[in-house]
């Protein structure tokens, strides 16, 4: 299940399409010659794409007019067509290298790309050739951020919105840092003055801020997602089921429910059904993006007063809804992981229980290398409360894969299948199996041939792995997302997740 709205002991994300830049101050009347930026203040009024067509016209005349090939990549990205933006974004910098604006984007591009090793190195080159790049500040923050060094990226946002004020995005991604401080107050001013702005190219993204901003003003003061006794530690039995874990829960002292202990999903959920049998009062609606259907559904933002699994019981908790018919034999709801995220978790599937333990005051002492030890670490970028682990497809460089243990098997995404020759109209490439996920089942599914999955050391050959689409996800996390690592890559480990410092241990 992979609903994406997130958890409050994290942070709170929106609905977003893509990135959006706030407009320039247009200087004086706006004429069609040639020589006009009519490209520009059509891109002003949110005209994407006439200002797209003004552009090239323009460009037509002057080809090498750098403002506006960095407005046109700008566009492009805006729009999601990343790889037409790196192609405009490169030409740029062949004519001017050194162009602080242009490194900036391109960062972006990579980013979008999912190479943030890429993106950082053009940040930093950004701001050595000008400090006082905005966008190059915004960057940072946003690669601090999937790193959870909330610190760091609340203080280039900060520096964004000092250097821009005027641009809407500082605000937007600024309230996701403040949201992972737990700093609601601040959360809920950022996206106050990202409203203000009137976004224009986001209008799914606007909705669901404004629907944030109704469900934050319900809480008030209360405390949100507040674990009774965080100092202890947890032993929560599950039942295992083709590499899924089901636990039992009670919701307002209601239950038990059966629930799906899931990493890809961005917060607790419950059907629809189990919203309306306990009366659970509606604070908010939004619209979020997840696997399967059109990538898309709407879903209902509430609290539940009383969460409890286990021993563990979670007061205030944020919870969404789901349309259940798929499931509707199986769960009634999903756990987050990213709502036990304040403990070290362990799932240890070959005991069929999930640990949680307070983190320790100090590290813990890393281990004495054992060759015979089959212990792998590797590290993870977080986007949306979404573990993204780096896997390798046939030993070629890493790829974002979602880490996802309510996937019962592995997929590609239909991009990655398209590097490996397989498209939709590829002969025999499709099969009759429906995929199914929280937005809905996909009916379009593709096969590939011999691929390999790999993390670190650990490998998994595939005579045959599924591909499916990934688009929607992947725009709504703003970084491509090449495929989902699911239970059968690791269902027979003892697997810990270290929300804090963003790693995964298989054992």
């Amino acid at each position: 299940m992979k609903p994406v709205m997130s958890r409050p002991a994290l942070f709170l994300i929106l609905t977003a399409c893509g990135f959006c830049f706030a407009a320039w101050t247009a200087h004086g009347q706006v004429k069609k010659a040639p020589d006009t930026n009519r490209g520009k203040a059509l891109f002003q009024k949110g005209l994407l794409t006439e200002a797209k067509q003004a552009l090239r016209e323009e460009l037509k005349e002057k080809p090498e007019s750098v403002s506006r090939l960095i407005l046109l990549a700008r566009i492009l990205l805006i729009e999601d067509e990343f790889d037409q933006a790196t192609e405009q974004i490169r030409l740029v910098l062949k004519q001017s290298p050194t162009n602080p604006e242009a490194l900036a984007l391109y960062g972006h591009c990579l980013f979008r790309e999912g190479n943030f090793t890429l993106a950082e190195t053009q940040y930093q080159k950004s701001l050595r050739f000008d400090p006082k790049e905005a966008g190059a500040h915004l960057g940072l923050g946003r690669l601090y951020l999937t790193r959870l060094q909330s610190a760091q990226s609340v203080k280039s946002f900060q520096h964004a919105i000092q250097l821009s004020p005027q641009d809407e995005d500082n605000y937007f991604f600024a309230s996701e840092a403040y949201g992972a401080t737990k700093d609601f107050s601040k959360q809920v001013d950022s996206l106050e003055k990202y409203l203000a702005l009137k976004p224009k190219f986001n209008a799914e993204r606007v909705e669901n801020a404004r629907a944030l901003l109704t469900f934050f003003r319900k809480f008030e003061k209360q405390s949100i997602a507040t674990v009774a006794d965080p100092a202890r530690s947890y032993d929560i039995p599950f039942q295992p089921f083709y590499g899924l874990m089901l636990v039992e829960g009670f919701v307002n002292g209601e239950g038990p429910f059966r629930f799906l202990v899931d990493s890809g999903a961005t917060s607790t959920v419950l059907s629809n059904a189990l919203f309306d049998s306990l009366k659970i009062p509606v604070l908010s609606t939004a619209v979020v993006s997840c696997v399967g259907g059109t990538g898309k559904t709407g879903t209902k933002l509430a609290k539940v007063e009383k969460f409890k699994v286990g021993d563990l019981e979670i007061s205030n908790l944020p919870v969404s809804s789901f349309d259940n018919t798929i499931f509707a034999e199986l769960i009634d709801g999903v756990l987050s992981t990213a709502d036990l995220a304040d403990f070290l978790i362990t799932l240890d599937y070959p005991d069929r229980r999930i640990l949680l333990a307070p983190r320790p005051s100090k590290p813990p002492a890393k281990p004495a290398s054992n060759g015979a030890s089959s212990r792998v670490e590797a590290p993870f970028r977080i986007l949306g409360n979404l573990i993204l682990a780096p896997v390798s497809i046939n030993k070629q460089p890493a790829e974002n894969f979602l880490f996802d243990t309510g996937a019962v098997t592995s997929t590609l995404s239909k991009r990655q299948a398209a590097f490996l020759g397989i498209r939709d109209d590829t002969p025999n490439a499709s099969v009759d199996l429906q995929f199914a996920g929280a937005c809905g089942v996909t009916q379009s599914v593709l096969s590939v041939d011999r691929v390999e999955l790999g993390l670190r050391t650990l490998k998994m050959p595939y005579a045959k792995i599924l591909a499916v689409e990934l688009k929607e996800i992947s725009k709504e996390l703003r970084t491509e997302v090449s495929g989902i690592l699911g239970g059968d890559f690791y269902s027979q480990r003892k697997v810990t997740i270290d929300y804090r410092n963003t790693k995964l241990i298989f054992e």
